[in-house]
């Protein structure tokens, strides 16, 4: 299916001499609302990996400014920040162009790709030597994309194909509601024993793809997203990436999940622990994971377990957003 890309084109407007000047050096503006806004600059942005931000997105009319504004306000600079619009209904392209700087790219779907099929739409326009995926009602904290960014340029962490930190969990209203923390050690973690302790204990323990930031040229050999499983989406694609190197993993709290009665896995509901069964089985045929039959026992037992108090959660939450509202 074909995709169609809009061209902001902007309205035209009077500039004085002096703005003149400064669009010469700097280069092309554009114009929003009543007032000219100059290209991003930095001044050594040359010599700094490119890093693309994607940002698949359907119906987030609600949430995609203030993702935008925290990938914007990032203090590292030299980013392509890719919005893939999935023909949403609501006013998710209109916000989006609002937006007045030349890094975003919004891509319009002709027809909706779904969720796996959105998300691989974006990676396959991504240029930068890393890329981080992020829903298009997460956040990240300023300092989200320099840190991983360092820690993959590291000699030392040269086998690391993924940087992985921690996370908030805040509700529709952005406030946080629990406080992530990993149990692992800090450091280099190999692949392997993260896809084996995720399947022991029933649940994704590296997390949703907005803490992950990793290597480009890895997919070539991993692949993409599968979209045959919503909800497993995530894991999986994490479980295909590490087959191929180590996961840096970062204790500190870099970005925010959110969840609301928007989100996929609210979507999916009580099918959650089935849905993880059917990765354990796949995870047990795997020749690189070969898990147990013990973690099979552990994890589609716990997996229940987390399955109830994660829609308990959501649940609470999205009653608290409505009282609220």
């Amino acid at each position: 299916m074909q995709s169609k890309t809009t061209t902001l084109v902007q309205p035209v407007a009077r500039v004085s001499a002096s703005q003149f000047q400064a669009f010469q050096v700097l280069g092309n503006p554009c114009f929003a609302g009543s007032k000219w806004c100059l290209p991003h600059q930095n001044e050594s942005m040359d010599s700094q990996p490119l890093i693309s931000v994607c940002i698949p997105s359907y119906n987030h009319e609600v949430f995609i400014a203030a993702t935008l504004d925290s990938v914007l306000k990032q203090s590292y600079g030299n980013l392509e920040v890719i919005v893939t619009d999935d023909h949403s209904s609501d006013k998710t392209a209109s916000v989006t162009k609002g937006f007045c700087d030349p890094r975003i790219q919004l891509v319009q779907n002709e027809a909706n790709l779904g969720l796996g099929g959105n998300w691989n739409k974006a990676l396959s326009l991504a240029t930068g030597k890393y890329i981080k995926l992020m829903g298009a009602d997460d956040l990240l904290y300023p300092d989200c994309v320099s840190l991983q960014m360092q820690v993959l340029e590291k000699p030392s962490n040269s086998g690391a194909v993924l940087a992985v930190c921690n996370s908030d969990v805040i509700d529709a209203n952005a406030e946080i509601v629990l406080r992530r923390r990993f149990r692992f050690r800090p450091g280099l973690a190999s692949g392997e024993k993260l896809i084996r302790n995720s399947v022991r204990w029933g649940t994704n323990l590296i997390g949703e793809p907005v803490v992950g930031l990793f290597k480009r040229d890895v997919l070539s050999k991993s692949g993409m997203f599968d979209p045959v499983d919503p909800y497993m989406i995530d894991l999986a694609f994490w479980a295909e990436l590490l087959k191929h190197g180590d996961a840096f993993m970062d204790q500190s709290r870099l970005a925010a999940f959110r969840i609301s009665a928007r989100s996929v896995s609210t979507k999916v509901g009580l099918k959650q622990a089935a849905h993880f069964r059917s990765f354990i089985r796949k995870m047990r045929a795997d020749p690189v994971y070969r898990a147990s039959r013990l973690d099979d026992i552990l994890g589609c037992f716990l997996s229940f377990q987390w399955c109830i108090l994660r829609n308990l959660l959501i649940k609470f939450q999205s009653g608290t957003t409505r009282r609220n509202k």
